[in-house]
């Protein structure tokens, strides 16, 4: 059974940023001659120089039309799901830090190829760090590939690796090969982040369970040695009772 599309505020939010920051990026560019993704896209060298803004506002910029509704699709279709179980701080962490990792991944590539100043754009690394946490707890949900073709969103997400890494294999300019392996690198990113997340919450419960229990050990033995029985303390009673009587002959 497929699910509506409910979109929260925060869906809204960043959608309204993304459309927002694309007609300031196309009109800027065309009737001022501005720059914009030379200022908040990915830019390798600008990053090293300093310009470390560069790691989240990337996310806001697109390099065309079909990537930026696709993007947003994608956020409408599963971010409000996602934000509805997790909240809307645990949400925005977790969807910019898939956004950073993805960055950083790109970065890194670009170092080993030695093209310092080619730019990354776009959402992407979060959504699909969106879509791997959509696919591990709404494994069984059906999503419509490609708006046609319904299919269970666990099978969804390796379909999208698929297309992700063929895409990034036989593009024709690397800088788009890059930016696909960093796409795969934010999903990567929002694996960690859900594993670790959930080994440091297990961690954390066997804590205090095993300090629970020793609480607990310890008020019992303290329980016990309030608690007495009221026959010994009848005997004990008479025995002192006994004892203090003054010796008598018969």
């Amino acid at each position: 059974m497929m699910m509506p599309i409910r979109i929260s505020r925060t869906i809204w939010g960043l959608i309204i940023a993304c459309l927002g920051t694309f007609i300031i990026q196309k009109g800027s560019s065309q009737f001022a001659g501005a720059d914009l993704v030379g200022l908040l896209g990915l830019v390798p060298q600008a990053v090293a120089q300093g310009a470390l803004w560069q790691l989240l506002t990337y996310m806001f910029l697109h390099g065309d039309v079909g990537h930026l509704v696709l993007n947003l699709l994608m956020l409408a279709f599963i971010g409000s799901e996602l934000e509805s179980v997790w909240g809307r701080r645990r949400f925005l962490l977790f969807y910019f830090f898939c956004g950073v990792v993805a960055a950083l991944t790109y970065l890194a590539l670009q170092l080993a190829v030695w093209q310092a100043n080619v730019p990354m754009v776009g959402a992407s690394g979060g959504i699909y760090g969106l879509l791997l946490a959509y696919g591990l707890l709404f494994g069984e949900r059906v999503l419509l590939f490609m708006l046609l073709f319904p299919m269970k969103a666990r099978h969804f997400i390796w379909v999208l690796v698929a297309v992700e890494f063929l895409t990034g294999l036989f593009s024709g300019s690397p800088g788009a090969a890059l930016s696909s392996v960093a796409h795969l690198g934010g999903m990567l990113g929002g694996f960690g982040y859900l594993y670790g997340r959930g080994a440091w919450l297990v961690w954390k419960r066997k804590r205090e369970s095993g300090a629970s229990s020793k609480r607990s050990r310890k008020a019992g033995k303290s329980h016990l040695k309030l608690v007495v029985n009221p026959d010994d303390r009848e005997k004990e009673a008479s025995k002192k009772s006994k004892d203090q009587d003054p010796p008598t002959w018969h």
